[in-house]
């Protein structure tokens, strides 16, 4: 009651606005209901997943100890909300975020109808719009696994890194777990299970590969604010033993061990190995030994549709793969379209790299290519807006961004001016990137030349509009340098321009070799032969 008092004092917490809750489905026999609640404080989202039980369940929280439960919630914030908090609490009581969340954790109780000794909780700064949810049957056995996981920040070895705890300190990277069962627990079933999960949770991150934050040569076994919340059943047998060796156990460790994996994939975009490998089809043309296939996704974005741009780009990407492609380049800002900040904003764009960008760098690992993709940046550490292109090699290494030097007019005003880039290394070649108007200018073209670029990839957005088209500048940047251009344009309309008839390009010697233009989204294939040049592969 204290900690409600001096949140009321300090007046620095909205109200939560509740916007809508989430139905879960979940197994009947776990007897249990399952919503999310979603509203915003102080700005920021706040997303609170309430599970509720029909009667007092025996529940073992690593938060709460042992309590018989009506409710279970995992309290999800937004990183900047947890930050904020904990910098200004931390300075008047030294709890920081723990304030924040024993403030969630009474006014979810009070308004569930409940003493605060009946519900279970934890928290989190991982959207709780990337909740696993994952069930494991065996015969009367039924085990339920709700997770959440977040390791871009604070995951860790147990036994390697230093713990630094400070009571307070908001949950920068967290993977909770809640697990309900059909079946009765014992209290000793429940404090087995606690090890069970864990090493379902560690064996998730060793296969994800998930490295320490703090010693990033390092195997993470899991973060420095992990929470579980393991809910007994009220029906069918008992079990007094969740280990390894028992079915119950193996149910729990399983259930844990998948929900883990499917939670970092939305979250932070960790896969496991070849679970992002695409087919390869018959039809596709051959090549030379020493060629590489560049595809050019000749892209349709449509302004400000990010989910359904990302879907075109992962099947352009799918089917480039099925075509033999090595390097698979996209337009300017294809995430994004061009026109986007007018429709939706900036403030959606998260901290460079986010999952999606982690998803890629899987389907570049499993398929064994190398990505060049247009999007709208976040620099983590200075917060400030690039229109960039990201690079992504054959391992699925990211390799860093090229960030537009030389923004165009009102519509690119939310972007910072890039400055001059190295090449990157991509299969033993120094690959030049620029972007669209910086060919407009002999200068980027040849400083990248002076470091040695073997040829120069120009992810554009260029209409063939009088006064805005590119002109000659494709052809002289190549024929200045002696480095082949490819340029990858895009196609389709917006409502500001018209790229339905824009032009992709390869320059080589100052001459246009190929254009290729189409008024729908289509892949155009180059092969390249550093000795004998250029020519065009059609599937």
């Amino acid at each position: 009651m204290k900690t409600l008092c001096r949140l009321a004092l300090y007046g620095l917490l909205c109200l939560i606005v509740t916007a809508r809750a989430g139905d879960i489905d979940l197994p009947s026999e776990v007897r249990a209901e399952a919503s999310i609640q979603r509203g915003e404080r102080d700005g920021y989202w706040e997303k609170v997943l309430i599970v509720r039980l029909p009667e007092a369940r025996r529940t073992l929280s690593t938060s709460d100890g042992l309590l018989d439960a009506r409710a279970a919630i995992n309290h999800a914030g937004h990183p900047q909300l947890w930050h904020k908090l904990g910098i200004e609490f931390m300075g008047r009581d030294g709890r920081g975020g723990k304030a924040y969340s024993e403030y969630i954790h009474a006014g979810t109780a009070r308004r569930l109808h409940l003493d605060k000794s009946a519900v279970a909780h934890m928290a989190t700064a991982a959207d709780m719009d990337n909740l696993a949810v994952v069930t494991r049957r065996h015969g009367p056995l039924t085990v339920t696994v709700l997770a959440t996981a977040g390791t871009k920040s604070n995951a860790i070895r147990t036994g390697v890194d230093a713990g630094t705890y400070i009571e307070g300190s908001e949950p920068a990277g967290t993977i909770n777990l809640l697990v309900l069962t059909n079946i009765r627990l014992t209290d000793a079933a429940l404090s087995r299970a606690l090890i069970t999960i864990t090493e379902g949770k560690t064996a998730a991150l060793q296969d994800l590969q998930v490295p320490s934050t703090y010693t990033p040569t390092a195997q993470a076994t899991g973060t420095g604010t992990d929470s579980i919340i393991v809910v007994s059943g009220t029906q069918g047998p008992q079990a007094s033993y969740t280990g390894g060796h028992s079915r119950i156990g193996e149910l729990i460790g399983k259930a844990s061990y998948e929900a883990v994996v499917a939670a970092l994939g939305k979250q932070n975009g960790f896969f496991l190995p070849g679970s992002q490998r695409f087919a390869a089809t018959d039809t596709a043309p051959a090549k030379a030994g020493e060629s590489l296939r560049l595809a050019l996704l000749h892209l349709d974005p449509v302004p400000g549709d990010i989910a359904d741009n990302r879907r075109r780009i992962e099947a352009g990407i799918r089917e480039a793969i099925g075509q033999g492609a090595d390097w698979i380049v996209t337009p300017e800002l294809a995430e994004t379209g061009y026109n986007f900040a007018k429709r939706i904003g900036t403030d959606w764009i998260a901290p460079y790299p986010d999952a999606w960008m982690g998803k890629l760098a899987a389907i570049a690992r499993d398929n064994r290519i190398a990505l060049f993709i247009g999007f709208a940046e976040r620099d983590a550490k200075s917060d400030k807006l690039h229109n960039s292109v990201a690079v992504i090699d054959r391992d699925g290494k990211l390799r860093g961004t090229y960030r537009k030097q030389r923004p165009v007019g009102s519509v690119e005003s939310w972007s910072t001016a890039g400055s001059d880039a190295a090449p990157f290394i991509i299969d033993g070649i120094p690959v030049g990137v620029l972007i669209c108007a910086d060919t407009y200018k002999p200068e980027p073209a040849a400083r990248l030349r002076e470091q040695g670029a073997a040829i120069l990839l120009a992810p554009s957005n260029w209409p063939p509009v009088d006064g805005m088209g590119p002109g000659s500048a494709w052809e002289e940047r190549s024929a200045e340098t002696g480095v082949p251009l490819v340029v990858n344009n895009r196609t389709g309309r917006e409502p500001e321009l018209d790229f339905t008839n824009g032009e992709s390009v390869v320059a080589v010697g100052g001459e246009r070799r190929f254009v290729f233009a189409a008024e729908q989204t289509r892949l155009f294939y180059v092969d390249w032969d550093r000795r004998q040049g250029f020519r065009q592969a059609r599937p």
